[in-house]
């Protein structure tokens, strides 16, 4: 059981009397400013919650779009890589092949040949063979 020599003391019944008025007192009724206070206090830790949750959402946002600028950045590096390693591809498959050898005129064919001749490489029949299909060629 409860002690009633505590409650039997003045300053404890007007403190038990303003905490029920207060809690039984309707919103728009202040008494002595606390429930003013109150409402302000807890108006104020709504304000803020709310704009830590906006902060909170500001930044997500943020990261978001950190995250997509980041992955466009790579993407783009890659394209880039790609881009120059054909690039190198291409050079080295130009540079690895042999520079085409200059078209003869058919009067330096037909002089090549009758060094050769001359030489003893080729036979008679084989000179005039080459000296003919030379000669067709040109007139075509």
């Amino acid at each position: 059981m409860i002690d009633n020599t505590v409650f039997r003391s003045f300053s404890v019944r007007v403190l038990l009397g303003v905490l029920v008025l207060l809690s039984y007192a309707p919103p728009g009724l202040a008494i002595l400013g606390v429930r003013r206070r109150t409402a302000v206090v807890a108006a104020s830790a709504g304000e803020a919650a709310g704009a830590s949750k906006e902060a909170a959402a500001s930044q997500q946002q943020a990261a978001a779009q950190q995250q997509a600028a980041a992955q466009q950045q790579s993407a783009a590096a890659a394209q880039a890589a790609a881009a120059s390693a054909q690039q190198a591809a291409a050079a080295a498959t130009k540079a690895a092949a042999p520079p085409a050898a200059p078209q003869k005129t058919p009067q330096q064919k037909l002089q090549d040949l009758e060094s050769l001749y001359k030489q003893g490489l080729i036979t008679q029949s084989e000179y005039e063979a080459a000296k003919k299909k030379i000669l067709d060629e040109m007139t075509q």
